[in-house]
């Protein structure tokens, strides 16, 4: 049962097993495995609820309601831009549907250098082959790739660089180009249309879900958390108080909202709750072509070149990403203003765009205050920075090598590359907060994972330090950042956490 907020018509108290916090790739999995081993679960979720008829692929109608914060949050001081979904579903309803495993030289990372236990790739490998077929994982085909796909594809055949198409949760793509402004047809298989689908039809009677509430305060006793303390937003200024009592509590709010749930709540466990963030920051590289690409047409993200990413070298990187967005999205990170902006956009189909994932550290930081409430401080290291502007030369090469006739660099003074010899322009232009526009969908870490108690805040199983019932479950929990897209590390993770906490839930709850 869906509960919206505009239903509420007073205070609310709620007595379940189980409260989970966030409806996204953890916490939709979680409620599932928790009904499905017989509890009664209450399920928050501060977004709304937007079925899919709701959605008309329109950016000014879908941006403000399926996005955090209307699409608006920034790092500071740099301003990069963190995407965020925020609705019955969480950042499924709103990502590219794209698919990594968790590369096996990170889940090492996290075994031998963190000291988690169970989570080496043989230990995943069983999670990841649950969930995929639930959510309908499988590889795009040849015919499926568009031309800003292609070019990345035929760029890396020529140089000589790995890469694959993507793996997707998509069941019969309808290839709209859309995905960003939630799939009105339903062919993406995010959280809304599997888990929180099959909980509605299997499990109506023991899962309660309340879109549009807010989790406010985690309500503790001794090393116990007994309940949860939200408010519901029912419109037009009213909120409405929502008291939950369980005997277990999950937060999987994603690493900026879990970390501000548990700073607001008094619990910074061994002062690490809120550090450890890194972001997957990514440049945009556009490449003008003479003919049409219309990348908007199509899948937005079906190709990657893994040449110079963990996933080859077993070491730090950056990944290639074919990538197109709606003319708003897309036009964010041009440079200039008026005629100089116009100018730009007026070739958005003759454009070829490539994001550079960088694989940062982990510096960013969760903290609370500030005029627009909680902030995520967040700068490039000086490592960082020089794996993203090699990121950022590399993929100026591949659109040259495939016909572009200049390259466009999303730094804020315009910078355009027509050949070798401009690529210097790259470096001096600079990739400081000053410098750049930048874009991130990946916000990772916060609540980080590991074996050493005064290290972490979670322990091998996703259990808070210091409680017994209290479990974190999301992209906070990682030790560094993934290297890859992260949907599907989550999902697994989840599915891990549900297991555990199935084998041990009498001592969980006593």
């Amino acid at each position: 049962m869906i509960l919206q907020g505009k239903d509420a018509k007073g205070p609310v108290s709620e007595r379940a097993d189980v409260c989970v916090i966030g409806s996204g790739a953890a916490g939709a999995i979680i409620s599932w495995e928790m009904a499905e081993q017989g509890h009664t679960v209450v399920l928050l979720e501060k977004g709304g609820y937007h079925p899919r008829q709701d959605f008309n692929q329109q950016e000014a109608d879908m941006i403000p309601i399926l996005f955090k914060n209307c699409g608006l949050q920034f790092t500071i001081p740099g301003g990069i831009a963190v995407a965020q979904g925020s609705c019955v579903g969480g950042s499924t309803v709103v990502n590219d549907a794209v698919c990594f495993r968790t590369p096996d030289a990170v889940l090492g990372w996290w075994q031998d250098e963190h000291k988690i236990e169970g989570i080496g790739p043989e230990a995943m490998k069983k999670h990841f082959e649950r969930i995929e077929p639930r959510i309908s994982v499988n590889e795009v085909q040849p015919f499926q790739l568009n031309r800003n796909s292609l070019i990345l594809k035929r760029g890396c055949e020529k140089l000589g660089w790995a890469s694959a198409p993507n793996m997707r949760n998509c069941k019969d793509c309808r290839q709209c180009g859309l995905c960003h402004l939630g799939c009105s047809y339903g062919t993406k298989q995010s959280m809304l249309e599997t888990y929180i689908a099959d909980i509605q039809s299997v499990h109506g009677d023991r899962v309660r879900i309340y879109a549009d509430a807010a989790a406010n305060k985690l309500v503790t006793s001794g090393d116990r958390v007994i309940g949860v303390k939200a408010s519901v937003d029912s419109g037009k200024g009213r909120v409405h108080s929502l008291s939950v009592k369980a005997d277990m509590v999950v937060v999987s709010a994603g690493s900026i909202a879990s970390s501000e749930l548990l700073l607001k709540s008094g619990l910074n466990v061994n002062g690490r709750v809120g550090r450890n963030v890194a972001i997957h920051p990514s440049p945009a590289m556009i490449g003008d072509f003479q003919e049409e690409v219309r990348g908007h047409e199509g899948i937005p993200m079906a190709y990657h070149c893994h040449e110079f990413s963990v996933v080859k070298t077993g070491k730090r990187g950056y990944m290639l990403e074919s990538i197109s967005l709606p003319p708003y999205q897309f036009s964010l990170p041009l440079p200039g203003f008026s005629y100089d902006h116009k100018e730009l956009m007026s070739r958005y189909e003759h454009f070829g765009l490539i994001g550079t994932m960088v694989q940062d550290e982990s510096v960013g930081r969760v903290v609370l205050g500030g005029p627009f409430g909680t902030l995520l401080r967040y700068e490039l290291t000086p490592k960082d920075s020089a794996t993203m502007v090699e990121g950022m030369k590399n993929a100026a090469r591949l659109l040259l090598s495939q016909g572009a006739t200049r390259v466009i660099t999303s730094q804020k003074k315009r910078t355009v590359v027509h050949g070798e010899d401009d690529l210097y322009l790259i470096k001096r232009r600079g990739v400081s907060p000053l410098d750049i526009n930048l874009a991130s969908a990946h916000p990772q870490g916060g609540n980080v994972m590991g074996g050493d108690r005064e290290r972490s805040v979670v322990d091998s199983h996703s259990k808070v330090y210091g409680f017994e019932n209290l479990f974190v479950c999301d992209a906070s929990v990682f030790p560094t950042s993934v290297g890859v897209n992260p949907q599907l590390t989550v999902m697994a993770l989840a599915s891990r956490t549900s297991e555990h906490i199935g084998e041990n839930w009498g001592r969980i709850v006593k």
